[in-house]
Order: C-alpha cells, then sequence, then structure tokens
C-alpha cells in the first residue's frame, strides 16, 4: 500500500487529515479487526498451512472445509468458537475427520488454551503428550508471526479459505466474474499476475463477511490474556552506531574562533548591543554544541535538545539582522523581552507560598533583571518576540525547510511527546502473543542516531553568519568549514 504525500493530505484548522480520515468511514472495533479478532478464530488453519505448505495445506483444508460444511452447514464461518459450540457429536466426527487427515500434531498447540476444563471434545482429541507447553506456544507463535499483518501472503492464504466457506455454505454469493478469479488463486504463486486481482478481491470479500459473523469476545478475550501470560517478552533495543569520530580539531578551531569573537568585541567596541547580542547567542549555541561533545551526548535525548537549541538560535540570529532596520533598537528589545520572561518567574517566585531549594536561584536572578534597568520599567511579555513563534521567524528568513526538517523533530525530545517517548524510551516485544508491545526502557538500551552531522551543519551557519559581519581569520573559518565528518566506524 502506497502512503500519501504530506501535498495529499487536507489541512484544516492546524491539521493534516488524511485522505482516508476525510472520508465517513467507522473504524472496526477491536474484535473485528484481523490482528486482534479475527486471526485467533483462524489460526488453526495457519497451523495446518505452514506444517504441510502452501501447496498440500491448501488442499488438505479444502477436504476439511468441505467435510464441516457438510456435518454443520448451518454454520456460517469456519471460526474456530463457532466450531466449539457445536454439538459435542458433531465435534468429535470432525475433529476424528481432521486426525485422519493427518493433523492431530498440527492442531495440538492450541490446547494451550484449548482446555478440557472448557473445550472437552476438542482437548481430548487433540493433545499429544510428547509437545510441551513451550513447545506447543513456540508453535502457536511462529505462525502468528506469519499470520499478524492480514495482507501478509499467509494471512491472505487463510483468509481465502475463510471465505471459500462463507461461499460453500452459501451464506455469500458472488459473481461469475469473481469466482473465476477465485478459482486460480490455491493454484498460482503471490507473484503471479492474476494475484494483482486475486488478493484484493480475497480481502475485500473477506470483510464482508464480518456482516454475517458471530463475534465471540470472550473467547478473543481469553486467547490473548492466556498466550500472552505463558509467554515471556522478547525485547529487542534500537542501537544505532556509538558517535566515536574524531572532531578534536573541529572543536579546538571552534574554541579558538570564538576566543577571536570574543577579544574582537572587549578591544573594539564593548558597547556595540547588536555585537553583543550576536555574539552572545553563538556563544550559547557553541557552549550547548560543546555540553554534548565534553559528555559525549551525540547518540542521546539531549543531543537532540542541542540541535534544536542551535537551529532556534541560528532563526533567531537571521531574523533579527533581516529586521534590524524596522525597529528603532531591536537589539535592546530582543534583551529586554529576553529579561521580562526572567523577571516573570522571578515574581511568580516571589509570590509563591511553596518556596524550597530549587535550581532557580533568586538573587542571582533578580540581579540579572536588574542589570541594566530597574525592574519597575522592565515589562513582561508573554507573546512571542516581536509576536512571530520560532515558525514564522523561520520562514520570514527562507529557512522553513530547516525549521520543517529538524525543529518540529527535536521540539518533541524536548517537550516530551509521544513519538519521541516512543523512539528513545521503549524497548520494541517482538512476540506476537503480546501485541508486539513496548517496555519501558529503564537500563537505557536504546541509543539514538547521532546529532554530530547536524550540529555542525548548524554552527557552521551560524559562523557563516559571523563571518560575514567580523570577518574571522581565514584559517580558523575555513577550518571549521572545509572539516569533513568522517563515516563512524563501528
Amino acid at each position: 500500500m502506497r502512503h500519501s504525500t504530506l501535498s495529499e493530505h487536507k489541512f484544516n484548522k492546524g491539521e493534516f487529515i488524511t485522505q482516508l480520515n476525510s472520508l465517513p468511514l467507522t473504524e472496526f472495533e477491536d474484535v473485528k479487526t484481523w490482528s486482534y479478532g479475527r486471526m485467533p478464530e483462524y489460526l488453526w488453519i495457519g497451523l495446518i498451512l505452514k506444517y504441510y505448505g502452501r501447496e498440500n495445506g491448501m488442499i488438505k483444508c479444502n477436504f476439511i472445509m468441505n467435510e464441516l460444511h457438510r456435518l454443520a452447514p448451518k454454520l456460517s464461518t469456519p471460526r474456530i468458537s463457532e466450531m466449539l459450540k457445536l454439538d459435542s457429536n458433531i465435534q468429535r466426527q470432525f475433529y476424528s475427520f481432521v486426525i485422519n487427515m493427518g493433523c492431530k500434531d498440527v492442531l495440538a498447540p492450541l490446547t494451550v488454551f484449548i482446555t478440557v476444563s472448557k473445550y472437552p471434545a476438542f482437548a481430548e482429541m487433540f493433545y499429544c503428550k510428547d509437545q510441551n507447553i513451550e513447545d506447543r506456544c513456540k508453535t502457536l507463535l511462529d505462525v502468528m508471526e506469519d499470520i499478524l499483518d492480514q495482507h501478509s501472503n499467509e494471512a491472505i492464504d487463510i483468509r481465502f479459505i475463510v471465505l471459500y466457506f462463507c461461499v460453500l455454505s452459501g451464506k455469500m454469493k458472488i459473481q461469475k466474474v469473481q469466482a473465476d478469479i477465485l478459482n486460480l488463486y490455491p493454484i498460482s504463486n503471490h507473484d503471479a499476475e492474476i494475484m494483482r486481482m486475486a488478493r484484493p478481491l480475497v480481502s475485500s470479500s473477506e470483510m464482508m463477511i464480518l456482516a454475517m459473523e458471530n463475534v465471540n469476545s470472550q473467547f478473543i478475550n481469553d486467547f490473548w490474556r492466556i498466550l500472552s501470560k505463558m509467554t515471556d517478552c522478547d525485547l529487542i533495543a534500537m542501537r544505532f552506531p556509538e558517535e566515536n569520530r574524531n572532531i578534536v580539531l573541529y572543536m579546538e578551531y571552534l574554541h579558538e574562533i570564538f576566543l577571536y569573537l570574543s577579544d574582537l568585541y572587549i578591544t573594539t567596541d564593548p558597547l556595540n548591543e547588536k555585537m553583543k547580542v550576536l555574539l552572545g547567542i553563538a556563544t550559547y549555541s557553541y557552549k550547548r554544541l560543546k555540553e554534548i561533545y565534553d559528555h559525549q551526548m551525540f547518540n542521546s535525548i539531549s543531543g537532540r535538545s542541542c540541535v534544536r537549541v542551535l537551529i532556534e538560535d541560528y532563526i533567531m540570529m537571521k531574523y533579527l539582522l533581516k529586521n534590524e532596520s524596522s525597529h528603532q533598537d531591536i537589539w535592546r528589545e530582543y534583551q529586554m523581552y529576553g529579561m521580562g520572561s526572567y523577571k516573570l518567574v522571578l515574581k511568580r517566585l516571589l509570590e509563591s507560598e511553596s518556596l524550597f531549594d530549587n535550581h532557580f536561584d533568586q538573587q542571582y536572578i533578580e540581579g540579572l533583571v536588574n542589570e541594566y534597568r530597574d525592574e519597575e520599567f522592565l515589562n513582561m511579555d508573554t507573546k512571542y518576540f516581536d509576536k512571530q513563534n520560532i515558525r514564522l521567524k523561520a520562514a520570514d528568513v527562507e529557512e522553513k525547510e530547516l525549521y520543517g526538517l529538524y525543529y518540529d523533530y527535536d521540539s518533541s525530545f524536548e517537550h516530551g511527546l509521544w513519538g519521541a517517548i516512543r523512539e528513545s524510551s521503549f524497548l520494541k516485544c517482538m512476540n506476537p502473543a503480546h501485541k508486539y508491545h513496548c517496555v519501558p526502557d529503564v537500563e537505557n538500551q536504546n541509543r539514538l542516531k547521532s546529532v554530530l552531522p547536524d550540529c555542525i551543519m548548524i554552527m557552521n551557519k551560524t559562523l557563516i553568519i559571523l563571518n560575514k559581519l567580523y570577518a574571522i581569520p581565514d584559517q580558523l573559518f575555513n577550518g571549521v568549514i572545509n572539516f569533513e565528518v568522517e563515516p563512524i566506524t563501528k
């Protein structure tokens, strides 16, 4: 199935809506979905196909379905929960036929959850003492792994057999042209040309059976509850290559550049508000990068926070420069806006009744707030600086792509949104009986992809701005701009 492009989504009131969600469709409840509700019912068919292979399995299933229809003509679908409700004599006749077809050992794993206390006929006839619980569970999990995806070859084969039985029972009518296509299904390979029509026909037709099926929620819920408890998690971690590239020379050049710029500021124009702001923002970016470098956190959540800050700082520098002429003193305004935000936090702290020791130092922050202007003359603006958020600022300075590709992604980590939580803080369980759930990564086994190339790319963009304004010495500037990030060695 081809996934839709961003342009194919409908944008409405700040939300990108998929084409399918734009249609008046009702989502299936869990017990009617394939992976949760229908797959457990037809797992027995999957066991036969898995054991005998597709060709022989299809032949055996054909005989079995015909016999089931003969013994229970009112049965509309081959759901195992419906078969277990049949008269015990009919059940035993049918199970004897299945066993004679050579399927006793094949279906024995089902006795893990189809137990003698609830379903004596099935459990007694299919129990094999040679199969221990671990072996039976493993067999079930192997098949489930193949068929949980309703579009897998194995799942489509099962759905074809279900459809065949439903047509056989007379509960579903199909047109001759459809019958001609379906007749070719069991004797055609999945990569055959006819399957381009047959597979979608099987999928859509099998879905229509839901309208006439009796859903046994209790059986389905018991299946998942029992099998999930009897099997262990099979956890895997996502471990991207550890960042081990040598960037000592890059960081040394970077340090020399900021020493040069700092000395330039002190010796040539220490009262220049524009230079102070630009160097302040750039130095903050440098310090964030140096923290990540010093503690080797390029593969970490904090590394993504660093990329986000570097991008926002870079966009803000470009925005201030572009809009300098339209403000009386944008550099002073920018500083007062930031200190106003500090003042707001300070006032909230002073009026709080739950003062305690924290990382917000009252005396120091109060000194900063009053450093250049008495706070009584300092307003607190709760809107975005210059009344534009970072997205609008990025568009204004023609960095919309940088914002869209990086900033939104890294902001998910900064704000603890679920995408970032799922990527960084969960291990994947590969046990299909656990429905491939996730487990908290308490031991920090996941390793995220390195942000080193991104950090260097954005830092270099920042230095290009500073070089145009303050002419960084060529040796230093070229040392960072031309620095090549080698591939990670494993």
